[in-house]
């Protein structure tokens, strides 16, 4: 068993090497300004470094990764260390993860998983269909799929699940987007192509701020295990 606390202080050291520092509890200030303008970045540092930039200021955040999106964000929290995990677990205004062991952080992600699908009303994207595995994430699955059958694309239940994803709100595509990048890093051309995906990672997290849907975000997306 790792306790968190061994990451709490690698988690500050890291983002005030980034220019940024937590003032309080959801209050952020550059404490650095050129250090948070220029200075290099590793690709699993972003997703941390974005949530704690866009905490203090979401143009400053987009302007600094031009072009980030969402969907690159999620895509490298399997490549993130339980440090970087400790950061944007702060930057995210959530509890610090789980490091106890990877049957304990998939029982975590599991719950966190169906919790954001039920809480925001995402039930027309997924569906239960329980399969064997640590973690209820597994029974967690995209509709449109015969998953009982040949796992063949039903072209009506395809098209339903796209209109559905088109009439939701930004707060609840952000939460579909999340989970479905989790669920499968390669690129969508099953689900939701013909759909507008591409949100700024800046952009997601005003919305999931102003929400107060934040916290919920970085305790799932913190607690990956893996699908």
């Amino acid at each position: 068993m790792i306790a968190n606390s061994n990451y709490a202080a690698d988690a500050i050291e890291l983002l005030n090497g980034l220019g940024v520092n937590q003032v309080s509890p959801n209050i952020w200030e550059l404490t650095d300004v050129h250090t948070a303008s220029e200075s290099y970045v590793h690709h699993s540092q972003m997703p941390a470094a974005l949530a704690a930039y866009a905490a203090v200021n979401e143009t400053f955040a987009a302007g600094r990764f031009p072009g980030y999106l969402l969907r690159d964000m999620v895509d490298k929290v399997p490549s993130m260390d339980y440090t970087e995990h400790a950061a944007l677990a702060m930057a995210c205004g959530c509890t610090p993860p789980s490091f106890e062991g990877s049957d304990a952080r998939a029982r975590i992600f599991g719950k966190a998983a169906w919790n954001i699908v039920n809480t925001y009303d995402l039930n027309s994207c997924f569906m239960r269909f329980d399969s064997a595995g640590n973690g209820d994430h597994y029974s967690l699955w995209p509709r449109g799929i015969d998953w009982a059958g040949e796992w063949a694309v039903i072209p009506a239940d395809i098209k339903e699940l796209r209109r559905a994803y088109r009439a939701m709100s930004p707060l609840q595509k952000v939460m579909v987007l999340t989970i479905m990048r989790l669920y499968n890093q390669s690129k969508d051309q099953i689900y939701l192509t013909g759909c507008p995906t591409k949100i700024s990672a800046a952009e997601a997290m005003t919305i999931l701020r102003d929400n107060a849907a934040l916290p919920a975000w970085g305790h799932l997306v913190t607690h990956y295990a893996g699908w």
